[in-house]
């Protein structure tokens, strides 16, 4: 019996450090601790009744205060942004269905970055939330019998690796993850 025992210690120390050794061998990515939450819900509609201005809410869930771009649409050209989708899919199966996007910018000579955060940026305590409206009226417009999918993704703004280090050591706090709402559907006819 004191074999079977040394031997069960035996097992459960090696288990440990084989796992010890393997987990020192990856490289984790950075924790970030900027958590955004986005929702979309229409905020006004067609004289049909189909949506068409949908209310977007960008929210800072977590515990710490966010650093950002103030978001706009269709873009900001350093990133920050949201994007709203539309996918039509047909009532009839010969018909094929159709996809599309809110999107498209254009801007030269950006400050450095840390200019831009430090001069143009705004600062989201926890709990606090932006909310910004972007039109879908056009998706139904001339769209054939239906339902279109909507949802909305915001696009963190665009830094290298070396830049979001230099924020952090600034004490800024990026979000460096996208995030998108739950998709949402309307029927048309």
């Amino acid at each position: 019996m004191r074999q079977g025992f040394s031997f069960a210690i035996l097992a459960v120390a090696a288990s440990v450090w084989v796992a010890a050794a393997a987990g020192q061998q990856k490289t984790a990515k950075p924790l970030n601790s900027a958590h955004l939450e986005l929702t979309t819900e229409v905020a006004a509609t067609t004289e049909k009744g189909y949506p068409a201005v949908l209310r977007i809410t960008i929210k800072n869930v977590g515990n710490v205060a966010i650093d950002m771009p103030m978001p706009q649409s269709p873009c900001v050209p350093e990133g920050g942004g949201i994007q709203v989708h539309t996918q039509w899919h047909s009532s009839s199966p010969e018909v094929q269905s159709g996809f599309s996007s809110n999107w498209g910018c254009g801007q030269d000579h950006l400050a450095k970055l840390m200019v831009r955060v430090h001069d143009e940026w705004i600062h989201l305590q926890p709990g606090e939330y932006i909310v910004v409206s972007e039109t879908i009226r056009n998706e139904s417009r001339n769209a054939k019998p239906g339902i279109i999918e909507y949802w909305a993704e915001y696009f963190p703004p665009e830094a290298t690796p070396k830049e979001l280090e230099e924020l952090r050591q600034s004490g800024y706090v990026v979000p460096t993850d996208k995030v998108e709402t739950v998709h949402r559907t309307f029927a048309v006819y």
